[in-house]
């Protein structure tokens, strides 16, 4: 067998079934873009991957024409490609932005599908500064988020409408008066009352945490702004303070953070019920804008006569099919009756003596008693005959 001339073809054959069911098309295949698409949803929904701070030094660093910057953030082992939208660019230091500059930035990580490479989208940059600082920020940071003060599900969310809303910063200074123009175009009805304090310093974190309590020992406070306007890392350092994050975590009242600008973070902004990118939208966020309110108003008054409308119209709608099957039902039972009637009146002709008398029949009555018999008369009787078309008297004679 083996010398046969088909065993080259027989073995020639069994190779091309076994590369066939090797390189056979699999059922889950996928495209590049299905896959470069999941692994972007799994990174921008991966919430550690989101709103991070990353130390680095700027590397091949490009402003383009369109303002936005692209650049390389590294270290001794790795890098990694940061964008950074003109919005963001132009409110940091354009200082920062040059190779070699070691930073620390603020982003969330996205993919870049038609590179099919990650990035990190930059939303905040400064010069990493004081580093003795910064290590202290992120191992208390790091313990408060151990120990849940950070949790989501222990945030409090804020009153829709509130009555009177508390405020705990310095009484003086563009900060208190911004929060109040703003509390009044959009909601003048409100009630602020000021808790005053410190915002910067060494005694700054304790004098926050002494106004805070003074607004928890008022019952009115259904919600507490804390805020200052910006500064350097030193300037919002009191923010960062252990006691304060803990205070503000055990605060029976929905607290709104608003510490410096929108790139600005502090431990209050992660232990607060809510955080706002200044103090102005603080106020934007507790007080429920009055106009949106007019419109929103204005809104449901039309949807409740919309829906009043159609409910009449319905009604009558129904109460008009009612009338109409009612006079239908009337008429029916009139013809009913009618016919009824008519079949009463054939009935009553059928058995009219006067019927019989046009055929040539007649009655025969002797004093108003009709004679059924011939017995009932006897001679000299007077009778009447009742004919159709008249009557006749006459008198009985004996029968000869």
């Amino acid at each position: 067998m083996s010398n046969s001339p088909l065993v080259p073809h027989l073995r020639n054959f069994t190779w091309l079934i076994l590369l066939n069911s090797l390189f056979s098309i699999p059922t889950d295949l996928l495209s590049v873009s299905d896959l470069t698409y999941r692994i972007k949803e799994i990174l921008e929904y991966d919430a550690d991957l989101q709103e991070i701070h990353v130390q680095g030094e700027i590397s091949n660093c490009t402003i383009h024409g369109s303002g936005h910057a692209y650049f390389t953030l590294k270290d001794e082992e790795s890098q990694l490609s940061c964008v950074m939208f003109k919005r963001f660019v132009e409110g940091c230091d354009k200082g920062t932005l040059r190779h070699g500059t070691k930073v620390i930035v603020q982003g969330s990580v996205t993919v870049y599908p038609q590179r099919g490479s990650y990035q990190l989208m930059v939303t905040g940059l400064k010069a990493a500064g004081d580093g003795l600082l910064y290590q202290q920020f992120v191992r208390l940071k790091e313990k408060l988020e151990r120990e849940g003060l950070f949790d989501v599900s222990r945030k409090k969310p804020l009153p829709s409408f509130p009555g009177t809303i508390g405020v705990v910063t310095s009484p003086t200074g563009a900060v208190i008066r911004d929060i109040l123009q703003t509390l009044q175009r959009r909601f003048p009805c409100g009630k602020v009352i000021l808790s005053p304090s410190l915002v910067q310093g060494d005694v700054a974190a304790a004098s926050v945490i002494q106004a805070l309590q003074a607004l928890i020992g008022t019952p009115e406070i259904e919600v507490i702004i804390i805020a200052r306007g910006g500064g350097s890392a030193e300037d919002l350092w009191c923010f960062n303070d252990e006691g304060l994050a803990r205070a503000v975590y055990s605060c029976p009242i929905p607290v709104i953070s608003a510490i410096g600008h929108e790139t600005d973070f502090t431990i209050l902004d992660f232990v607060a019920d809510v955080r706002a990118a200044t103090p102005t939208a603080a106020a934007e966020l507790v007080a429920p804008d009055q106009q949106e309110i007019l419109a929103s108003l204005q809104s449901t008054r039309q949807q409740l006569l919309m829906h009043l409308q159609y409910r009449l119209f319905n009604h009558l709608q129904v109460l008009d099919d009612a009338t109409e099957r009612i006079r239908m039902q009337k008429q029916l039972l009139l013809e009913r009756k009618k016919s009824e009637l008519s079949l009463l009146e054939a009935q009553l002709r059928q058995h009219d003596p006067r019927t019989f008398l046009e055929k040539g029949f007649s009655l025969t009555m002797k004093d108003g008693k009709l004679l059924r018999s011939v017995g009932e008369a006897a001679p000299g009787d007077t009778i009447e005959t009742i004919l159709a078309d008249g009557r006749l008297t006459s008198v009985v004679q004996p029968s000869k």
